[in-house]
């Protein structure tokens, strides 16, 4: 008799087309991950939730398409975010990461 169990991945879709400022991106974080209130809202944080709150196995879908000047401007920061999804995805088998743009 096998008894290994296989666990469905929970879908999760970050969508930062519409952020306007860096504070609204890791509100969606946090919501999306159900991270806890005392999240710190910024890439040390995100890496440590990402690789030991986070339930897993995970599938995220991060989008980001910018809709407003705003949000083009937050570029930079999404593709650090993106660069800890990715890496947290190699690192970590329970992870898939798809990206949007």
């Amino acid at each position: 008799m096998n008894c290994t169990k296989y666990f469905i991945p929970k879908e999760r879709v970050l969508d930062f087309s519409k952020c306007r400022y860096l504070g609204e991106i890791h509100q969606v974080i946090q919501q999306e991950l159900e991270l806890p209130e005392w999240y710190g809202q910024n890439l040390d944080a995100l890496w440590d939730s990402i690789t030991g709150i986070m339930y897993v196995p995970a599938d995220i879908t991060i989008i980001y398409k910018p809709e407003t000047e705003g949000s083009q401007e937050l570029a930079p920061e999404i593709r650090k975010i993106i660069d800890a999804f990715k890496e947290a995805a190699q690192e970590y088998n329970e992870i898939t990461l798809h990206v949007e743009m």
